[in-house]
């Protein structure tokens, strides 16, 4: 595109370009989340038709995202095994001891293994 320069009072040329202003800060964000009104389908089960690769909520009935319903799943795994590490931990703490405080008597007693 070529434009015609701007003539100017002390005779020099001036190229306007065309530029568009930029968004104001005003304007809010330019990403914004979609405002869940009822359901935002976390703690859900999700139904899954194999064949179209499509998810629903068991909730609300609404259409999720299968890349949703896999992060849901791989966030509840993530507790899971983390859950299970620390059970796992403590039980191989508690395997090691022979003796514990009596809560009764405040003596050291033998832990019972049977």
């Amino acid at each position: 595109m070529i434009l015609p320069p701007i003539e100017v009072p002390d005779g020099t040329n001036i190229l306007e370009l065309p530029v568009k202003p930029r968004a104001t800060a005003n304007e809010g964000p330019m990403l914004q989340p979609v405002p869940y009104s009822h359901c935002n389908h976390l703690w859900a089960s999700f139904e899954i038709d194999m064949d179209a690769g499509k998810c629903r909520c068991k909730k609300c009935n609404e259409e999720v995202s299968p890349m949703f319903v896999l992060q849901q799943l791989m966030k509840t795994e993530s507790r899971w095994m983390q859950q299970r590490a620390s059970y796992q931990d403590e039980m191989k703490r508690l395997a090691e001891r022979s003796r514990t405080k009596c809560r009764h008597c405040g003596e050291m007693t033998e832990i019972s293994r049977s």
